[in-house]
C-alpha cells in the first residue's frame, strides 16, 4: 500500500531557544520569590504554547474527515439542521490522494523545488505520468465499490476506536514492550519502500492501523523491482510468488483468499477488487500482538482459521491482490484481530542484516533508535534474514483445542461478516437514496445486491468444489437484513423524519458497531482457547 508521508517541520531549536532565551538577560543575584514565579509561569505557558502550535501541525488534512459525522446530526434532528454544513469535511476524505498526485505530478514534469535526498532516490520503480493515470482512474473505481469504500471507512472510524483503547496515546517506538521475537516474512535480500518508526518517513501516520506498516519489494542493485526492459505484467516483477513465511510462531486468527488480482501493475490495480487488503492472513503471537500479511497471490494461502504455525513456516505467496500498484508484500503488527480498528505496533526484526544504498534516514532526521533487542528498518533499506532452507509446513492434523479454535473463529467471523454486510447495506442506501429518495426503491436495490452476492458466492463455491457454509454468506446475509430492515421503515413508516442519507448512516455505524463487538468477544473469551493451542 502507498504510504502518505506527512512531513512536521522541526521545532526543537525555537523550543529551545524560547524556553531559555530569558536567560541571556540580566538576573539579579538575589531575585525574590515573584521573579522566580514570574519565570516559571511564563516558561510553563510558553512551553504550552509551543507543544499546542506542534500538535496542531502534526494534525493530518485527512483526519478532519471525522467533523463530516457532525453533518449527520443535521441530517438526524431537523432542530439543528445548519449542521449539515460540516458535511463539506467529508471532500477532505480525498486529501491523501490530491496530495500524491500534486506531489508525483510535480516530479514527473520537473517542478519539485526540493533538494534534499530522499530514502528512496536510489530505487527505480514504476513512475511518471502512466503510473499517476492508473492511480487516477483507480481512486472513482474504489470510492464507488461499497467493499472498499466500507473498509476504508471502518479504518476512519476505527483509528477513533484504536485511539481511545489507547487512552489517546498510540502506541511508540519509545514507549512500546514488545512481546514477541520477529523474523522478517520473507527469505533473502528484499528492500524496504515503505515504512518506518521515524513519523516523517512512516508508511501512512494515518490511519492508525497502517502507522508502522512496512512494503516490501526486491530489487536489483540498480533499486529495480522487475529487469530492465520488461513490461509490467505482474509474472515479471521479481517479488511476485516468492514465499511469504510466518515471522513467529502464532495461531492463525483470519484469512481472506479468493480476491482477484490483475495481470498488470505499473499503478493498476484490479478495479473490481473485494477488500483493500486483498488476499491477507493475520495471525496472534501474543496478547495483543497479530502480524497482518497483505496483497497475497490468491489461492496461494495455506493455512486456515485456527491453524498454529511456527516461525518461518510458509504462509503464502507474494501477490498484487487489493490496493496494490505493484507486487509487493505489506506487512504490519497490530494490537486487534481486525485490520479495521487495530493500532499499528511499532516491529524490531531480529536476525536481520542491514544495508542502505541511498540516504540514511535515521542520520538525516537525527533519530536515536530506542534500547532493546532486535532493530528497526527504515524505508531505503535492503534487508536480508539468514536463509534456513526450505520453508517448512506443519502436520495438517489438527487436535481437539486447535479444532474448538477454529470453530469458535468461524462463528466469530460469520458474525463479523454479517456486520460488514450491515454496513455496506448502509452505504448502499446514501448512495440509492441520492439517485431515488424513496426508500422502497432502496430496499429493492438492496435486496437485489443480496441476490446477485449470493449468485455469485455460491457459484463460485461451487466452481472452486467447496463446500457451501453459512459462514461464507455472512456479508450477503447482512446486506440481506438490511434490505429487510429499510423494506420495514418505508412499509411501517419508522423515521418519517429521516432521509435515507440518515438511515444509511445509521445502518453503517451499527454494523460496525457489530463489528467491533463480534471481535471484542474474541479477544477476550475465544482467544484464551487459542492461548492454549499456541502453547501446545
Amino acid at each position: 500500500m502507498e504510504g502518505v508521508l506527512s512531513a512536521v517541520p522541526r521545532l526543537s531549536v525555537w523550543v529551545i531557544l524560547v524556553k531559555f532565551g530569558s536567560q541571556n538577560a540580566y538576573v539579579p543575584k538575589r531575585p525574590h520569590l515573584a521573579y522566580y514565579l514570574r519565570m516559571s509561569n511564563q516558561v510553563t505557558s510558553r512551553s504550552l504554547a509551543s507543544r499546542l502550535r506542534e500538535r496542531l501541525q502534526s494534525v493530518s488534512p485527512f483526519s478532519l474527515t471525522l467533523l463530516g459525522l457532525v453533518g449527520v446530526l443535521g441530517n438526524i434532528f431537523p432542530q439543528v439542521e445548519i449542521l449539515k454544513l460540516f458535511h463539506v469535511f467529508w471532500f477532505f476524505a480525498f486529501w491523501p490522494f490530491v496530495s500524491m498526485l500534486i506531489s508525483g505530478s510535480k516530479q514527473s514534469i520537473g517542478l519539485d523545488t526540493d533538494d534534499e535526498a530522499g530514502p528512496r532516490d536510489w530505487l527505480d520503480m514504476d513512475s511518471g505520468w502512466r503510473g499517476h493515470l492508473a492511480f487516477l482512474l483507480g481512486v472513482p473505481l474504489s470510492f464507488f465499490n461499497p467493499l472498499v469504500f466500507r473498509q476504508d471507512a471502518m479504518q476512519l472510524l476505527g483509528s477513533l476506536v484504536a485511539i481511545g483503547r489507547h487512552r489517546g496515546s498510540l502506541p511508540e517506538p519509545e514507549t512500546h514492550a514488545q512481546s514477541t521475537d520477529y523474523r522478517l516474512p520473507v527469505e533473502g535480500t528484499w528492500t524496504v519502500v515503505n515504512g518506518s518508526p521515524i513519523k516523517e518517513h512512516s508508511h501512512s501516520w494515518f490511519p492508525a492501523t497502517q502507522r508502522y506498516a512496512y512494503d516490501f519489494v526486491i530489487t536489483d542493485e540498480e533499486g529495480r523491482s522487475r529487469p530492465a526492459g520488461t513490461d509490467t505484467s505482474i509474472e515479471n516483477y521479481y517479488c511476485y510468488e516468492e514465499p511469504v513465511l510466518a515471522p513467529a510462531d502464532g495461531v492463525v486468527v483470519d484469512v481472506h483468499d479468493g480476491d482477484p488480482e490483475l495481470g498488470r501493475a505499473g499503478g493498476f490495480s484490479h478495479p473490481f477488487k473485494r477488500s483493500m487488503t486483498g488476499n491477507a492472513v493475520t495471525v496472534r503471537h501474543a496478547e495483543d500482538e497479530y502480524s497482518c500479511l497483505v496483497h497475497l497471490v490468491p489461492g496461494s494461502i495455506e493455512v486456515e482459521p485456527g491453524d498454529s504455525v511456527t516461525r518461518g513456516e510458509r504462509i503464502g505467496r507474494c501477490g498484487h491482490s487489493g490496493n496494490s500498484a505493484e507486487p509487493h508484500l505489506h506487512f504490519q503488527v497490530q494490537d486487534h484481530p481486525t485490520f479495521e480498528v487495530s493500532a499499528g505496533l511499532p516491529v524490531r526484526f531480529h536476525g536481520v542484516d542491514v544495508d542502505t544504498p541511498g540516504v540514511d534516514v535515521t542520520e538525516q532526521t537525527g533519530w536515536t533508535e530506542p534500547d532493546g533487542s532486535g532493530r528497526y528498518v527504515h524505508v531505503g533499506q535492503r534487508v536480508s534474514a539468514p536463509s534456513g532452507g526450505e520453508p517448512t509446513r506443519r502436520d495438517d492434523t489438527a487436535g481437539s483445542s486447535e479444532a474448538m479454535a477454529s470453530s469458535g473463529l468461524s462463528r466469530a467471523r460469520m458474525l463479523g461478516r454479517v456486520g460488514i454486510g450491515f454496513s455496506i447495506g448502509g452505504f448502499v442506501t446514501v448512495l440509492a437514496g441520492a439517485i431515488a429518495p424513496s426508500l422502497q426503491t432502496v430496499a429493492l436495490a438492496l435486496a437485489a445486491l443480496a441476490g446477485l452476492g449470493l449468485f455469485y458466492q455460491v457459484g463460485r463455491d461451487l466452481i472452486d468444489g467447496n463446500r457451501i457454509g453459512f459462514g461464507s454468506l455472512g456479508t450477503v446475509c447482512g446486506v440481506g437484513v438490511a434490505s429487510a430492515l429499510v423494506g420495514a421503515f418505508a412499509a411501517q413508516d419508522i423515521f418519517t423524519t429521516l432521509d435515507s442519507s440518515g438511515v444509511g448512516t445509521g445502518m453503517f455505524v451499527t454494523g460496525f458497531l457489530l463489528y467491533i463487538a463480534v471481535w471484542e468477544y474474541g479477544q477476550r473469551d475465544l482467544f484464551q482457547v487459542i492461548s492454549g493451542v499456541a502453547d501446545k
